[in-house]
């Protein structure tokens, strides 16, 4: 016998050898692929129970916020109004309060960092709550100028600037740990990949190694072969239907967005109705009222509800129903404005407002500064039935800043009837402006409209200008 002959068993051993040796490795990365993909199914299993105690808390602590803010809200419309109704809305707030931070504090009781920061947030609540508390009872004991002076201070406003910052602080603390949890998970996911790579390597080696025996089954592979074109239009029909049914979902998707809208502007209707139903309640009041100034307080508590509901009514929102056209709504208010007027046609507006597409929310508040502004006008710039015109324009200014400027030629502030105390202090109106201008960071700034000569015709008439630096225009 041959070298060959003898050495040609020894070969083919050999080679057997090494292949079954690498099905073994080929084998044991898959299951190491399963166990990998086992092990990363728990890991994201963990990463959403993370996530959604992340969002309880940040939930939890967005709550605190809301609640110290209608604190203040029910404070200052309390100041306001004076109506119990305030009262009620502070009384609630303060008692939810003090049970969502025992919430937030049980939710970080392992968490040292998060603790101290609870801890500040309580801190500052109860110096809000005393500060709250003080100008209330300063209203109740009758020294409502003393509260009104206190809350225009800037103690109340460093308060919460404070509270927000540390709420902000401690949102963004549990975001930056939630980022730490997602880059290990994904660093695990790389590690996985590997694997899978490694694994998808095997598989080729593994098939190169059957690949010999893929002839064998040729033949039961033709047999298969009617089969398989069986189960092809099988497949096919099933596409057709799932297809089908996508079709069903997408439309009764688009029926529920149009129901959404449907409802969104019903609700929006439904609160106009209800302050309209508050204003007539205002004026049935009015009628049973003899004390004068309670009557100067209802009316003008009447006129305002009425402006809001009117606003309710005349805003129009966009596609994304989140914005509105400001030039739109803004030039709805004064036609109100002026089918209210009882004074005929002496008194004529002219108007330019920039097409600005706005936060609903913004434009709804513009409106009831324009409403103030153009009724303080109407009722003072022009005594003793005298004509004029009232020109009110909104959009950018030099800066870049958007400003809304209400303007009359009528016989100057310092001439209005009740001006006891000078430009820009004739009451409750005036103080609404103030507050409602806060808003947007800045204050509204009087002047005169011109300069007054010897003319009697010729007056110089008031100007004021609201800017808007907070304001954000939505594209």
């Amino acid at each position: 016998m041959s070298d060959t002959s003898r050495s040609l068993p020894a070969f083919r051993t050999h080679r057997a050898y090494w292949r079954q040796l690498a099905v073994i490795i080929s084998l044991c990365l898959v299951l190491l692929t399963a166990a990998s993909t086992v092990f990363l199914s728990r890991g994201v299993n963990k990463q959403l129970i993370d996530v959604s105690n992340t969002y309880q808390l940040l939930q939890q602590a967005d709550k605190t916020l809301l609640l110290v803010t209608n604190m203040e809200t029910s404070q200052r419309g309390y100041l306001l109004t004076l109506q119990s109704s305030y009262l009620d809305l502070y009384r609630a707030a303060s008692l939810s309060i003090d049970e969502s931070l025992q919430q937030l504090a049980a939710m970080t009781r392992d968490n040292t960092s998060q603790e101290a920061r609870v801890r500040e947030i309580e801190t500052l609540t109860a110096q809000k709550q005393a500060e709250v508390k003080q100008t209330i009872e300063l209203a109740i004991g009758g020294h409502l100028d003393r509260a009104l002076a206190k809350i225009r201070s800037d103690q109340g406003k460093v308060l919460m600037d404070q509270l927000r910052e540390t709420v902000r602080g401690f949102m963004d603390e549990e975001d930056r740990r939630l980022i730490e949890r997602n880059e290990r998970i994904n660093r695990t996911r790389n590690w996985l990949t590997i694997a899978a790579l490694a694994a998808l390597a095997s598989a080729v080696m593994l098939a190169s190694l059957l690949f010999s025996r893929v002839q064998r089954y040729v033949k039961q592979l033709s047999e298969g072969q009617s089969a398989l074109l069986s189960e092809n239009v099988l497949l096919e029909q099933r596409v057709k239907e799932r297809t089908v049914e996508l079709e069903n979902a997408r439309a009764l998707a688009e029926r529920e967005r149009q129901r959404v809208e449907v409802l969104l502007q019903d609700s929006n209707h439904r609160i106009g109705n209800s302050l309209a139903t508050v204003s007539s309640l205002l004026g049935l009041q009015l009628r049973q009222a003899t004390n004068e100034d309670a009557r100067r307080v209802l009316i003008a508590a009447r006129d305002r509800v009425q402006a809001i509901s009117t606003a309710h009514r005349r805003l129009r929102l966009g596609e994304d129903m989140e914005t509105a056209r400001a030039d739109e709504f803004l030039q709805a208010v004064i036609d109100d404005i002026r089918a209210s007027l009882t004074s005929g046609d002496r008194i004529s507006f002219e108007t330019a407002f920039a097409p600005l597409s706005l936060y609903a929310r913004d434009v709804t508040t513009m409106g009831i500064i324009l409403g103030e502004l153009v009724t303080n006008a109407v009722k003072h710039a022009f005594p003793d039935n005298r004509g004029g015109t009232v020109s009110v324009t909104f959009g950018r200014g030099e800066d870049g800043v958007l400003a809304l400027t209400v303007a009359d030629d009528g016989v100057g502030q310092g001439n209005w009837k009740n001006d006891q105390q000078g430009l820009g202090h004739q009451g409750l109106g005036m103080l609404v402006i103030e507050q409602l201008c806060v808003q947007f960071g800045d204050t509204p700034h009087y002047g005169s409209n011109g300069d007054a000569d010897s003319n009697a015709y010729t007056r110089a008439g008031t100007r004021a200008v609201v800017r808007f630096p907070s304001l954000e225009v939505r594209k």
